[in-house]
């Protein structure tokens, strides 16, 4: 072994993301009996036990593959499942930096769905933390529940199935997320529930929903420091021939509204 460089053993249970290509990219739980399937080959998950993350290893039809760790953002995009329209990783990097997200942070997010950013705000909060989320849906709820469970991250969350706009039990929140198509209609449960100078983050599909939610805020008072993002990205695709950017990009997906929890006159 080279020396200051650990090799972690793959084991049954274990989850692993086996890579052909960008196209043939799998995310699996090793168990016995079970084969990863591809045009490329096939792999016997029992012969990947006791093998290394980062280890090489050729299909039935001699085709490279590699064994990797998965990280995070695999979990979101090969892993968790989806019922609901969900936040995408390109407006979720943006939103943990603009929520100061750590470990130890109490994080309330009003709107979970299927627990798609749910999982993002539990992994920076552990082991510490915690967050506590409001949805109406039961059976979206359920959903949720299974992701977390996915990535052990279940202890994290509390899961509430209540309207956030008649209320919210805890306070003292250090910072808050809102995917909810009315977000105006929450705020005097928000403020009540958030720490001063604690950030919030709406995410809106509409321009007509901001329009909405920034006249709200500015009558509401309490808020400072509101601004609005709206992220696009393309992947630029490289081989030995050329590099040139996508044909395909992911464009508008959502507006990202931030603010900050400010004392009011009548509170100074």
């Amino acid at each position: 072994m080279t020396p200051g460089l650990s090799k972690d053993n793959i084991e049954y249970n274990n989850d692993v993301v086996i890579y052909i290509d960008r196209r043939r990219k799998r995310l699996l739980k090793v168990s016995k009996n079970k084969v990863f399937s591809s045009d490329k080959g096939n792999i016997r998950l029992d012969n990947i036990v006791g093998l290394y993350y980062g280890s090489k290893i050729t299909t039935s039809l001699n085709i490279n593959a590699w064994l990797l760790k998965p990280l995070l953002i695999d979990y979101l995009e090969l892993g968790v499942r989806r019922v609901t329209q969900v936040i995408y990783v390109k407006d979720l990097g943006l939103i943990s930096l603009l929520l100061g997200l750590s470990s130890g942070y109490k994080v309330l997010e009003i709107g979970v769905g299927t627990g798609n950013t749910t999982v993002v705000l539990a992994n920076y909060v552990k082991p510490d933390g915690h967050v506590y989320g409001y949805e109406l849906r039961e059976e979206f709820l359920k959903v949720a529940e299974l992701n977390l469970q996915m990535l052990n991250l279940r202890q994290y969350v509390t899961l509430k199935l209540k309207d956030a706009r008649e209320g919210i039990d805890e306070n003292e929140i250090d910072a808050a997320i809102v995917d909810i198509p009315d977000p105006w209609n929450v705020l005097n449960a928000l403020y009540s529930a958030l720490k001063y100078s604690a950030p919030v983050v709406f995410f809106i599909p509409t321009v007509n929903q901001i329009m909405k939610l920034y006249d709200a805020l500015n009558k509401y008072g309490g808020f400072i420091d509101v601004r609005c993002y709206e992220i696009l990205m393309r992947e630029i695709e490289l081989s030995h021939e050329s590099i040139r950017p996508s044909t395909i990009m992911v464009g508008h997906t959502g507006y990202i509204v931030f603010a900050r929890k400010v004392f009011k006159d009548a509170d100074a």
